[in-house]
């Protein structure tokens, strides 16, 4: 991210932009800008109104925001980790993946010991004598 993006950040961040939500007002931006008008759809109008508000932004600071990253983005000006912060979340996710694994393996482990200890004691459903329905005899 270059510095005129940092700073352009920073600003809409730190609320130099006017908020008219529950009658908090901020400072209005000290640097010059224009005003355009936008048509959207009411479908886009009201997703961005959803997601402004989610964030706790203004429409148009989500707007600008918006902008810019999309911006940043297809110039491919984001940062991305280092090599070794690629390999510790490798290796952080390897460690949760075993984690996950060995959860599985002992449940598999503990059912299997209980079904064997249900047929010992002989009070499975495997073990019930069958008359050939389908119909669940039980209940």
């Amino acid at each position: 991210m270059n510095d005129i993006q940092r700073k352009s950040e920073s600003e809409i961040r730190d609320g130099d932009t006017p908020k008219a939500k529950r009658g908090e007002k901020k400072p209005v931006k000290a640097t010059k800008s224009s005003r355009k008008s936008l048509r959207m759809l009411e479908e886009d109008e009201a997703f961005v109104n959803y997601w402004a508000e989610k964030f706790d932004m203004t429409y148009t600071e989500l707007l600008m925001r918006g902008a810019r990253h999309y911006v940043a983005w297809r110039n491919q000006d984001f940062d991305l980790p280092t090599a070794e912060m690629q390999r510790l979340n490798q290796l952080i996710d390897a460690m949760n993946n075993m984690a996950s694994s060995n959860e599985r393996l002992s449940n598999t482990v503990i059912n299997g010991f209980d079904a064997m200890m249900g047929i010992m004691r002989g009070d499975n459903y495997l073990l019930e004598p069958e008359n050939g329905d389908l119909v669940n005899e039980r209940g």
